[in-house]
């Protein structure tokens, strides 16, 4: 593209203004500058002179989170006037993200999924300011073109304009400055409509996002913008799940917990994970994939902690044995596959059914599990899931206090309904035998346990693990950004949802613990449709 002469860029029709602007080295994908002229091509650049915004009662405010089946997402307006989103809330993430209109148009996003339009939609829209040479400039006449960003998530990655507008989730609106990313273009693997993120992460220093980002000092703008509630003056919130396909809840300003675990994690919400202990329904014989926690450890109820992340067997550098990231955007609890093999026959040998059929065909108790498992619907609605043993979650914050989370079987069994495949012999070229899966068109029940394999290490922390939904049905998740450092508390109260107060209006019926059942009787997994939605991390930062 032809750069203009200095000083007359305001002086230029629109075209050869925005032909000024954007820079092919600066947009990090072929075909965003074409699509950036069309979308400006009939309107102007900067928009109206701006109104000033404040945060609507920002001690407290409640919101429902809509129930997707893998994940929940909640309504997000972005401009005046307001253009409305569902987007994912998710905790392990920091930015507010839409698809714009250009995204839409070049059918690089779903054209089905609403997308947003700032020049001459939105009187508060701006592109965002960046510094050159010490001095804020308008994007208009930043002399490397229109700010972009590319953000890798697990799922994939994203190319974004960096914009300025007015953010508004339930009754609490915000200005964010250089705090609206335009996905402009994407490559992700995500089941589903996805409409954008707002991101709920862990606040940081400029410092450390100008490390991360490895941004110049010219882009310090782009990359030390605050998340949304940071810009709100909202201190804490907190999010859980309702089962059922019912509503979740996010709510802003909640009391301060009396028990805080600070976090160990910089770059993400992140505790000091010390491994699961395995609590038998039915006594278990000892084994090596497990410690014994007390001599009585062969009794019904002994609590018997699996070998992993052991915070008395630290690795030269490491502050802790392993790391926990609860994140409300992964369906499932993620950890490495040789802890995930360790788990898997510790729950078969507490569990009478799969022992007994491991010994009988002389095989790994997490083959076992997995099968039947995978066969549930010929047995589960007689037996439930009464006879598994339920799991200790060991967690510590940075000041070593410590807490306990316990995930009932329902709560880390998973149940979904899947089409039925018959396996074929058939024979290549008349040499060669082989297996072919052929679909039956019938639909059956096969459940799973709600856990899946990652890898993401780090120097400090050890293996990283994701604790996901299991943990929003079971427990309110406090985060407080006004604590130092920022901290994460688990309340074991109800879910409910949002009165107008913002308090729960109602609850369901609740264990000892709080937690949300299906129904009387024997305990059933929960449901979920649709693929698991996986982390959103880049695993190549740290904790």
């Amino acid at each position: 593209l032809r750069a203009l002469p200095s000083g007359t860029l305001n002086n230029q029709p629109c075209e050869a203004s925005m032909a000024a602007m954007f820079s092919t080295s600066y947009l990090r994908a072929s075909g965003i500058v074409l699509l950036a002229l069309l979308a400006f091509a009939h309107g102007r650049l900067l928009a109206p002179a701006r109104q000033s915004f404040l945060a609507v009662d920002p001690g407290q405010s409640c919101t429902s989170l809509k129930n997707e089946g893998t994940h929940f997402t909640i309504s997000l307006a972005v401009g005046t006037p307001p253009q409305l989103f569902n987007v994912v809330a998710d905790t392990g993430s920091d930015s507010v993200i839409v698809p714009s209109c250009l995204c839409n148009d070049a059918g690089r996003c779903d054209s089905n999924s609403s997308c947003f339009r700032g020049i001459n939609h939105s009187s508060t829209f701006m592109l965002a300011n960046v510094v050159e040479a010490g001095v804020v400039v308008p994007a208009a006449n930043f002399s490397r073109g229109v700010p972009s960003v590319v953000i890798t998530f697990g799922s994939g990655s994203i190319q974004a304009m960096v914009a300025s507008d007015v953010v508004q989730v339930g009754s609490v609106t915000s200005e964010m400055p250089n705090g609206v990313l335009l996905m402009v273009d994407q490559a992700l693997n995500f089941g589903g409509k996805f409409e954008g993120i707002l991101g709920l992460g862990i606040p940081r220093s400029a410092d450390l996002e100008m490390q991360l980002t490895k941004a110049s000092p010219q882009e310090e703008a782009l990359v030390s913008s605050k998340g949304f509630l940071q810009t709100a003056g909202i201190p804490r919130f907190s999010m859980c799940f309702n089962g059922g396909g019912e509503d979740g809840v996010l709510r802003m300003g909640p009391e301060k917990p009396s028990l805080q675990l600070g976090s160990v994690g910089q770059v993400h919400w992140g505790l000091d994970f010390r491994g699961i202990s395995v609590v038998a329904a039915k006594a278990p014989a000892a084994s090596a994939s497990f410690l014994a926690t007390s001599p009585e450890a062969a009794g019904a109820g002994a609590e018997l902690r699996a070998n992993f992340c052991d915070p008395t067997k630290l690795e030269p550098g490491q502050e802790t044995a392993c790391g926990a990231i609860p994140d409300s955007g992964t369906t499932l609890m993620m950890g490495p596959a040789e802890h995930l093999v360790s788990l898997f026959g510790l729950i078969c040998e507490s569990w009478p059914k799969c022992k007994a059929a491991a010994a009988e065909q002389a095989v790994p108790g997490v083959k076992v599990i997995q099968d039947l498992l995978m066969d549930c619907e010929s047995w589960m609605e007689k037996e439930g899931l009464d006879d598994l043993p339920t799991l200790n979650f060991h967690l510590a914050g940075s000041e070593g206090k410590e807490q306990t989370l316990t995930l009932s079987p329902n709560a880390y069994i998973m149940e979904m309904i899947q089409e039925e495949v018959k396996y074929v012999k058939k024979s290549l070229a008349g040499v060669f035998d082989f297996m072919s899966e052929q679909p039956t068109g019938k639909m059956v029940k096969v459940c799973g346990p709600a856990f899946g394999k990652q890898v993401y290490n780090t120097k400090k922390n050890g293996p990283v693990w994701i604790l996901g939904t299991p943990i929003f049905y079971e427990y309110q998740v406090v985060y407080d950004m006004e604590a130092t450092p920022p901290a994460i508390s688990f309340s074991d109260q109800a879910c409910g949802d949002c009165s107008e107060a913002g308090q729960p209006a109602k609850t369901a019926l609740v264990t000892s613990h709080g937690h949300t059942q299906r129904r009387a009787g024997a305990a059933l997994p929960r449901q979920i449709s649709g693929p698991p939605r996986v982390p959103n991390f880049d695993t190549s930062l740290p904790l």
